[in-house]
């Protein structure tokens, strides 16, 4: 499991790469090489949210939130599609992935926009939860 400065510098470089997205998205700049790539993690996602993949998920977050936000995080953690999106893509794409699954979670649980979704997702407290909950995933792993 990598050290909480490193998951804490990935969750800082996804919300840039998310914000970066949004910018490109709405015409504001050019987006760089590597889209191939992305666009196999854009395939993953979009495939598993128009088959109802996420479904049970995001049931799942959703009772695991009355615990605590560290708690609706490890459920996501040890989401199975997630495993094989992390083996399969480089760590930038993964991280997009996150970040899209992520605010997909908010808008299916509340209606959050994305852009909305995304400061709770560059916020402290969410940062910290994460990785927190990435600590206990880890531990319970080794077990």
């Amino acid at each position: 499991m990598a050290s909480n400065t490193k998951q804490q510098k990935r969750a800082k470089r996804a919300a840039t790469k998310a914000r970066q997205n949004r910018m490109v998205r709405s015409g504001q700049a050019v987006k760089g090489g590597g889209e191939s790539s992305s666009a196999s993690v854009d395939q993953v996602f979009d495939k598993a949210m128009a088959s109802g993949s996420y479904d049970a998920l995001f049931e799942k977050m959703k009772a695991a939130k009355d615990t605590s936000l560290e708690a609706t995080i490890a459920v996501f953690l040890v989401d199975p599609l997630l495993a094989l999106v992390l083996k399969g893509h480089s760590e930038e794409h993964s991280t997009d992935y996150i970040c899209k699954v992520l605010c997909a979670y908010r808008k299916w649980l509340d209606g959050t926009e994305e852009e909305e979704a995304m400061a709770w997702l560059e916020s402290d407290e969410f940062q910290d939860a994460y990785v927190t909950a990435s600590e206990i995933v880890s531990k319970q792993k080794k077990f």
